[in-house]
């Protein structure tokens, strides 16, 4: 390292950089870039005058905070800084049109590039070639890595994991397989205060912030939430359990392996606020218009109810889904449209022969008399353990009131306390026989018995009716199999059980009854 005869600009400034906050995290990697520095410029006899830290930044452009603090200091500090000296090119740049115009401007207030392993890159014609070479092996590669790596994330949001880094509320975990972020036990309960309190379209923005600011929501690194990154935690859905890709437009999103910190209904309401649809305050709506065969249609692996929901990819374009809320399950997972387009195919069996379609409301009304006859006692059965959750809700209510248990349990148990209370009101309201189901069917009889048409074009209560009396304890869903019936009670089992020969029922060309699954 030449010296200038002015002792005053012989002085140097250390830059080092990680790119990953793992790498960040270990303090030898770090070290290690500076004691190599601090050593060159002690063997060059060149005082070192401030060291950069860049930790868990990328080198593909030079908008790094330490990066542009270190080139501040050096036009400020000019008459006394000769040298900017790093471990090696590749820490201070991946890019070579920023490496070449970065070593410009250092050059024209009179401050050289040294690097520790690369000795020769100096001024010379020589140096400054391979300045330029190294520069573009250091772009390849780091080009060459981002292409894999867009790909191997692409493949864990697919596979619904979260590859970053964790958002506030949620932790990263270890681990390839499973989910890799968990609810921070701390930030989680806050965040899904926000999210409720939100929802209740009594508050602003600002006022939830204040609220969840005063209960010591705060970042990682201890400061509290600015409006912007409140906007950003309600806006985004993986805290009602979905994994999007952002840098893909049109990247459908994912049900993920997490925990989801927010229902999904919450979550969804928020949205409409957010979006100036302010919702006047009343009961959760029983049946979704959206969709239909929520709670009807069952995992056929575990046999939880499915739910569903419409999670936003970018540009706010929605995604119908259902899938299986059994977090530990989760065999199901599929889009609106491909759930609806089976059970069409499935009501569309149901044709009868021209001579009988007289008969077709007849059956369906002594199946729904005998279906009223045995469904009092499941509602009875039923009562008793909504009645049994509402008393526990009540308790748990006074036990948080004489401060016996914290807000985070108690907001934890009020949720699992009240989806089932919700879950039993479901089962109740659909046990419950309607006589309109039978009107449905003579509307079915009308359009030639063609009821997947007449299904499509109904109100919701009479899909969810007529779903009902066709499929008394409902459908399961399996991926390998499709739409299963395990029912041999129900009408649809009753109706499609008559032998075509007879009369009874015709199915349509090249799909006999019984097939598909049911």
């Amino acid at each position: 390292m030449a010296h200038p005869r002015n002792s005053q600009g012989n002085g140097a400034v250390v830059y080092v950089r990680v790119s990953t906050d793992e790498q960040a995290e270990d303090p030898l990697n770090l070290e290690k870039q500076e004691a190599r520095c601090r050593d060159f410029c002690v063997q060059k006899s060149t005082p070192v005058r401030a060291v950069f830290v860049d930790a868990g930044e990328s080198a593909r452009t030079v908008d790094r905070p330490e990066f542009q603090r270190m080139l501040a200091y050096c036009r400020a500090h000019r008459n006394d800084i000769g040298f900017v000296v790093v471990q090696d090119l590749s820490r201070f740049a991946r890019n070579v049109q920023d490496q070449g115009q970065t070593i410009a401007e250092l050059g024209c207030i009179g401050i050289k590039l040294r690097s520790t392993y690369e000795t020769n890159i100096d001024e010379s014609p020589e140096g400054k070639m391979g300045a330029n070479m190294l520069g573009s092996i250091n772009q390849y590669f780091s080009d060459s890595l981002s292409v894999k790596m867009r790909g191997r994330t692409r493949q864990s949001v697919a596979a619904g994991r979260y590859p970053w880094r964790a958002p506030i509320g949620y932790k990263n975990i270890g681990g390839k397989e499973g989910p890799n972020i968990k609810p921070d036990e701390d930030r989680a309960p806050l965040i899904r205060r926000a999210f409720e309190l939100m929802a209740t379209g009594l508050n602003s923005k600002a006022e939830v912030l204040q609220i969840v600011t005063s209960c010591g929501l705060t970042t990682a690194k201890g400061k509290p939430l600015s409006k912007q990154t409140l906007q950003a935690v309600l806006r985004n859905p993986l805290y009602a359990g979905w994994v999007t890709l952002p840098s893909v437009p049109d990247f459908e999103p994912v049900r993920g392996l997490h925990t989801a910190i927010v229902r999904q209904e919450t979550f969804d309401r928020v949205q409409s606020i957010l979006a100036g649809r302010r919702p006047s305050v009343v009961a959760k709506q029983k049946i979704n218009p959206l969709l239909p065969l929520k709670w009807f249609v069952k995992c056929g692996a575990c046999g939880t109810p499915l739910t569903g929901g419409a999670p936003q990819g970018r540009g706010k374009k929605t995604y119908p889904r259902y899938w299986c809320r059994n977090p530990k399950c989760r065999a199901v997972s599929l889009s609106r449209s491909q759930l609806e387009n089976e059970f069409l195919e499935v009501l569309g069996r149901l044709r009868a022969a021209p001579e009988t379609i007289a008969e077709f409301p007849n059956v369906a009304a002594k199946v729904w008399a005998a279906r009223h006859e045995t469904s009092e006692w499941e509602i009875e059965r039923l009562t008793e353990r909504l009645d049994g959750e509402k008393t526990l809700l009540s308790k748990l209510l006074r036990m948080r009131a004489r401060g016996e248990m914290s807000a985070e349990e108690y907001e934890r148990e009020k949720g699992e306390i009240t989806a089932q209370i919700y879950e039993y009101e479901e089962q109740v309201r659909d046990l419950t026989p309607d006589r309109s189901a039978i009107e449905f069917v003579h509307f079915a009889q009308l359009k030639l018995v063609d009821m997947a048409s007449a299904w499509k074009i109904a109100e919701p209560e009479q899909r969810q009716r007529v779903q009902n009396l066709l499929f008394n304890d409902g459908l399961d869903y399996s991926p390998e199999r499709g739409i299963l019936n395990r029912s041999n009670s129900s009408l649809y089992s009753m109706l499609e059980a008559m032998k075509p020969e007879n009369g009874w029922l015709v199915g349509p060309p090249g799909l006999e009854p019984g097939t598909n699954g049911l």
